[in-house]
């Protein structure tokens, strides 16, 4: 049936989304560590000088001197629990913004005659456009309002340099330290720090990221009459267009995540430790 072909999906794509999220997380948690080298404050009693080399090679070196081979996945459990909300939710989503996108443009087309179905003419092809960006985008968003507590967790555990047997460490104990620390100083706000740059930069991501896929298989779909009504991409051409729309997606994204995970790192401060005042001041500082 075709609510057991979407939970099969929505499964596979949560384990496979997690097997390659743990596969490239040494790598992930470098990529953090130099993106938010000015804003890590170690413990006093802290020996680490992770945050103190400037090349990824240098940095991936230390930590497995310092920290040890299993540090490099610090902070991969919030990762493992993202990703799998993150495709369900997505997967969710962007059906039901899809279905109701296209009860809004066909409400819109005696205004907008443009907006017309017209056996795959200029009309059909906007409303491609339209229903597939614009879904993808509110999808994203609606998604990263539920995960982003999870997303801010798996920030600060990457970051939290030092050996935790020699209590180096501020959130030792993982996931709940930062559940208590941080509730404990800034409350369910804390949770929230760089929300606002967050529902920009993810929307814009899963805007370019889902919507782009999806249009190019529906317009694949729609131009190939030489194969048929219903013609679907090849295994490679799907792998190629996922390539394309996720390495564009990720560079249009990077220097909006930069600030907002710069922001998530200002939670549990006092006014007078923290860097940034706003995302704006951010942005200025950074620049």
């Amino acid at each position: 049936s075709a609510a057991k072909r979407t939970a099969t999906d929505v499964i596979a794509g949560a384990a496979a989304g997690a097997f390659a999220r743990t596969a490239v997380a040494p790598i992930d948690r470098v990529k953090l560590i130099i993106q938010l080298r000015p804003t890590i404050q170690p413990l006093v009693s802290s020996s680490s000088s992770v945050a103190q080399h400037r090349t990824a090679w240098q940095i991936f070196r230390a930590i497995l001197c310092e920290e040890g081979v299993s540090s490099l996945w610090r902070g991969n459990a919030p990762t493992l629990l993202i990703e799998a909300g993150s495709t369900a939710l997505n997967f969710v989503f962007f059906d039901r913004y899809k279905f109701a996108s296209h009860s809004i443009l066909t409400s819109m087309e005696h205004q907008y005659p443009s907006l017309r179905e017209d056996n795959n003419g200029p009309g059909s092809r906007k409303r491609r456009i339209l229903r597939s960006f614009v879904s993808g985008g509110l999808a994203g968003a609606t998604t990263i309002t539920f995960l982003y507590p999870l997303a801010f967790m798996r920030t600060r555990l990457a970051v939290d340099l030092g050996k935790t047997e020699k209590g180096e460490r501020k959130f030792a104990n993982g996931m709940s330290d930062v559940v208590k620390q941080i509730w404990r100083t800034d409350g369910l706000r804390g949770f929230y720090k760089g929300y606002g740059i967050a529902l920009i930069s993810v929307s814009m991501h899963r805007f370019v990221y889902l919507g782009g896929y999806d249009f190019i298989k529906s317009e694949y779909a729609a131009t190939s009459t030489s194969k048929g009504a219903n013609a679907k991409m090849q295994v490679a051409e799907r792998f190629a267009a996922a390539q394309f729309v996720s390495m564009a997606a990720s560079t249009l994204h990077y220097p909006l995540d930069c600030v907002r995970r710069r922001l998530m790192m200002e939670a549990g401060r006092t006014e007078e430790e923290r860097r940034y005042r706003n995302t704006i001041h951010c942005f200025r500082k950074v620049w």
